[in-house]
């Protein structure tokens, strides 16, 4: 089976390319920008990428994958709830669904985040608009070398002093590693149940972002020794936004994470049972190589 991943830009879509191929299962993927793209790269590249621009509708019309018969679409944007960012995605997603009728593919998964969940219906409008096979998957937070809490937390451990709000520390949710994710999503693929269906996806285990850094710390993926203090919520927002350690894309993405990712009953269980490894092995695991 061949498969088509568009959203490089996107952590998983860009893991994707090394942890989806496997023998029988070929992954061939787009980007934008390539040389960018292979940059950004950390590990050996296990997909065919083509550069192709689904924005500016730049297709290459000789463009042609054997034997495709489904695909992956990892949002290109940070939050569907933006008007802008919502258009560009219809826009890019329009494009792609075209791009795979050329190949007489129509099983497309649509993979976005949880703070999504309220926004997605002129995705699924789209959708069913190209009559597409579809599974729209909406995930909570993915654990990984260079996701967006690995950079955070590999960030703020430069500090001698971490400020932090107990309020938004404090909150529970349910991480996935993205080496599980990965494996979720090829074994959803052939699932009956799941097509036309939304689904709403969380890690086997429920952990407080407090607790995470904690895990970090122990495991030594960061510095340990600082002096960590409870400030309160306004006196953060007011200090990371003004003299940032990281960028103001993760510091906005993270804040609406903390916000929006929630609990999830992983309902989608009694049609496909699915073991997850535990936060401290995906961490390990996946981050062996540098500690």
């Amino acid at each position: 089976m061949n498969v088509l991943i568009s959203g490089l830009n996107n952590y998983v879509g860009r893991r994707s390319v090394s942890l989806m191929a496997e023998k029988g299962f070929g992954v061939f993927a787009i980007t934008r920008n390539l040389k960018l793209f292979e940059s950004r790269l950390f590990e050996p590249l296990r997909a065919k990428v083509y550069e192709l621009d689904l924005i500016r509708g730049s297709v290459d019309y000789d463009f042609y994958i054997p034997d495709l018969r489904a695909s992956f679409y990892f949002t290109q944007v940070p939050t569907l709830q933006d008007v802008v960012n919502l258009k560009l995605e219809l826009l890019s997603l329009r494009n792609f669904i075209q791009l795979l009728s050329r190949m007489n593919c129509r099983r497309l998964v649509y993979v976005a985040g949880l703070v999504d969940r309220d926004e997605i219906q002129p995705i699924l409008d789209l959708l069913e608009e190209f009559n597409m096979d579809y599974t729209v998957v909406l995930k909570n937070s993915v654990l990984g070398r260079d996701a967006l809490l690995d950079r955070v937390f590999r960030s703020i451990a430069e500090r001698r002093f971490i400020l932090y709000s107990k309020q938004y520390a404090g909150r529970s949710f349910q991480p996935i590693g993205v080496r599980d994710f990965v494996r979720w999503l090829k074994r959803m693929l052939d699932v009956p149940a799941f097509h036309y269906k939304v689904l709403e996806v969380g890690g086997g285990e429920i952990i407080s972002f407090m607790k995470l850094f904690d895990l970090y710390r122990s495991f030594h993926l960061i510095k340990s020794g600082q002096r960590i203090i409870n400030v309160p919520r306004w006196l953060v927002k007011f200090l990371y936004s003004r003299k940032l350690d990281i960028s103001s894309t993760d510091y906005a993405e993270l804040t609406t994470v903390i916000r929006s990712d929630y609990r999830v009953e992983n309902g989608w269980q009694t049609d496909m049972p699915f073991e997850f490894s535990s936060i401290q092995t995906a961490l390990l695991a996946d981050n062996m190589s540098r500690t």
